[in-house]
Formats: structure tokens, sequence, C-alpha cells
């Protein structure tokens, strides 16, 4: 099943920032004060400093509440506009696989810090990485949680996210993109992949073929192929966290062709894992409008343990009334959007506390 968006994504995305004018972060800053001396009674106005930036997620819905002076802006790139922040370095780059060049987008906090985590970012089927950065809203939470995000193109904007099937060489790109941000200063044993629907597809593909090099998996918007799952060998135990609308008419939740279900999915790796806990709870609704709701299962006892201990588990937000989207982002393929949650704050709350 080839999973195609009706109306490219970033088309819409292109159209939304065209109409709208987004307001930059309100930027809070030290009032200017004076004092006077006691003797020659002159007056020394205080030193005015700019704010850290702080930022804190919520870990029950990943929304972000930023304190400092955070200031919005878009970025040109060659793929587009792509929305970032005053805090971040936006740029672009080529890197030659097997005879192919491939291209890929970084964002790195501009104040130098040496081991930062990574999180690879994989776009759905025909959208770019400048979009994929804005619909996702990632800029504000790498400025303010410390990590780069890398968002790797694919050739023809899709990804070859079946093995059983003729295509680009993908899994070798994004190990060798790997080992060249190990060169360039990120941290190895904290890499982690997230995707929306076909980046999706794929995130889950390494996860079998890949899973000594990546640290921990989010999934939005996708299950697994069987083209995945009848030929995935032995990985390593790694954490995982799906994001699945009931209402998603382009991967349906129960599945379809050569998509598995969402309960098929889960039951694959967690059988794998030897997940044998489950804990389920329903979470808030924030927004009444949206009509969507949201509840969270984890499943624990999962086989192995990240470095320090950090117990593995896998977990799945079922957004009923959800569509084909990314929960809290810009716009979504087809379907509604919930606004209960922010996936791309509980995507980095997850892995972050893994390593490999």
């Amino acid at each position: 099943m080839n999973i195609q968006p009706s109306k490219p994504l970033h088309l819409l995305l292109s159209s939304l920032l065209l109409g709208l004018a987004l307001p930059a972060m309100a930027a809070l800053s030290a009032p200017f004060g004076t004092g006077l001396a006691k003797v020659v009674k002159t007056v020394t106005p205080t030193t005015t400093t700019t704010p850290a930036v702080v930022g804190t997620i919520d870990p029950v819905n990943g929304y972000l509440s930023v304190s400092g002076s955070l200031k919005r802006s878009w970025v040109s790139q060659s793929g587009g506009l792509v929305q970032s922040n005053n805090l971040l370095t936006v740029s672009s780059a080529t890197m030659n696989v097997a005879g192919v060049t491939r291209r890929y987008l970084s964002m790195r906090p501009t104040a130098p810090t040496a081991n930062l985590p990574v999180l690879l970012l994989l776009h759905a089927s025909g959208v770019t990485p400048e979009a994929m950065a804005s619909l996702t809203e990632v800029a504000d939470y790498a400025a303010t949680q410390g990590f780069w995000v890398v968002l790797p193109a694919a050739v023809g904007g899709v990804w070859k996210d079946d093995p059983l099937k003729t295509g680009s060489d993908d899994v070798n790109f994004i190990t060798a993109l790997i080992a060249q941000l190990g060169g360039q200063g990120a941290d190895p044993a904290r890499i982690y992949a997230a995707g929306h629907s076909n980046g999706g597809f794929m995130a889950t593909r390494l996860a079998c073929a890949a899973s000594d090099r990546i640290a921990a998996f989010a999934v939005v918007a996708a299950t697994t192929r069987y083209g995945v799952s009848s030929t995935c060998g032995t990985p390593l135990s790694r954490p995982k966290v799906w994001f699945v609308g009931t209402a998603d008419t382009i991967v349906p939740i129960a599945g379809a062709l050569d998509l598995r279900s969402a309960d098929s999915t889960l039951a694959f790796w967690n059988s794998r894992q030897g997940c044998a806990g489950v804990l389920a709870s329903s979470l808030p609704n924030r927004s009444t409008t949206d009509g969507t709701t949201v509840q969270l299962t984890r499943y624990t006892g999962c086989s192995g343990s990240a470095p320090g201990g950090t117990a593995i588990e896998n977990q799945v937000y079922t957004v009923t009334g959800g569509g084909h989207a990314w929960p809290g982002g810009l716009v979504s393929t087809t379907g509604v959007i919930s606004q209960d949650i922010k996936a791309t704050g509980l995507i980095w709350n997850f892995v972050r506390g893994y390593r490999r």
C-alpha cells in the first residue's frame, strides 16, 4: 500500500504560512533600575541582562511552557521555509551515499555544546524536511531542551519503508548519516528516530534494521508493514511509542492490505520484547471542541534495559476521533488534529531517558 496524502502536506503548510503571520513569543526582559550611592550620591544604573530561556514540557500532554527571550522566526532553506527561533542554527547539507547525493536539514542549538542528543525526524510522503520541522513545531523544543533535530530527505519524497520492495537504500543512508553526526559532535549513544506516516513506517523498519544505532523510536500515524515484521530478524529490544487515530482513513487503525493493525503491531513488538505488563489511562480532555479524546496504554516489563538501568517499555496513544495527523501539529493530511496532546513534546519526554 503506497501511503500518499490526497494533497501534498507541504502545499497545505505553504498556504498556511502565506495566510498567517505567527507572532513571536513574548520576550521577558529584566527591568532597568537605578541605585543611589550613599556617599557621592551618583546614580548607577543596573546592568540589563537577557533572561535564560527555560522550557518545561508537561509530562501528561506534551505542551511546552517557555519563559525567557524565545523569538520565533522563519528561515529559508532549499526545501522552503522552516520554523525556527533565535536560539537555533538551521542549515542544509548533502552527503554521498553509495553514489547517490542525499540531503538533510539540521537544526542545532546555537550555543556550542558537545555530545548533545539527536532526534531524527522522518517526513511523510511528499513532504519536505522543512515542512516536517514546521508542522511538528519541533524548534522550540530543541532550543529549550538542548538537542539537535536532523531531518533527512527521502529520494523523490518517499521512504523505502518496505524491505520487500525495490527503491533507494534508505537504511544505509540513515546509518551513514548517524555516523557522520557522531563525527560532528553528537552523542552516538543518544540518537532517536521519529516519523510521520511514510516516515513512521520507515522508523519501524529502522527498529528492525538499525537497533544497534538508535536508542528509541516514535511512530505517528503509522503501524508496521508485514514486509518489515516478516524480515525483522532479532533486533535489540528498544523502547517505542506510537500515536494512532481511530478516524485515520489513510492508515486505518484496523489495518489494510500490507499494513498491520494497531493492535497487531503492538502485539508483534510486545511479544518480541517480552512486555508482560499493561497499564491504561484516559488523559485529560484538554480541548473540548476538537471532538477527540486520548488514551495512553503502557506495556511494561519489556526485556533488556538501557544503560543506567532505565526500564524499557512500549507505549501507544490512541486518539479517538483523530485523523491522519501529528497530534498538536499545525496541519493534517486528512481528518482531525487532536489538540489534547502535543506529540512532539511527548515523544521527546519519552525518548530522552534512554541511551544505547
